[in-house]
């Protein structure tokens, strides 16, 4: 079973070594702990101290993989918004200025701007090593931002 460890860092945290930091934690725990973060208290927060931020990070130390999910502090909605950024690889298709060629470059995945719903789902698919469907969905939405 893939053990994760988890850094939990809210607004009122100055420095990285005041985050929560939690170690050998299941997908279980790690679904449980994002699911119990009330993250609009976090914004709230976000907002009432300047500079402050809600991040969260999941280490796959097996792999040596990482997502972070970062809260929005104001987004264009008036929803909950965050960023998922990752270190899992994904090669995407570019073409030159005319279009004529096509080469292949490395990415990191990440997405921007995610309703809670799409956040949770990729970290549920992260924790379960589904790293292919993040690959996807990162290639799905790279192509129609390129057309």
């Amino acid at each position: 079973m893939t053990t994760y460890d988890l850094e939990i860092r809210h607004p009122h945290h100055h420095s990285d070594d005041e985050a929560e930091f939690f170690e050998e934690m299941s997908a279980e725990e790690i679904m449980e702990k994002f699911n119990g973060m009330n993250w609009k208290q976090l914004q709230i927060l976000m907002l009432q101290m300047r500079g402050g931020k809600a991040v969260f990070t999941v280490t796959d130390n097996e792999q040596n993989l990482a997502v972070q999910i970062s809260l929005i502090e104001i987004p264009e909605t008036g929803a909950l918004a965050f960023n998922f950024d990752s270190d899992i690889e994904v090669e995407v298709e570019r073409s030159n200025l005319f279009g004529l060629l096509k080469y292949s470059t490395v990415k990191d995945a990440a997405f921007q701007h995610l309703n809670l719903t799409a956040t949770r789902d990729l970290l549920d698919a992260f924790t379960h090593g589904e790293l292919e469907a993040i690959r996807a969905l990162y290639t799905e939405q790279h192509a129609s931002l390129a057309e």
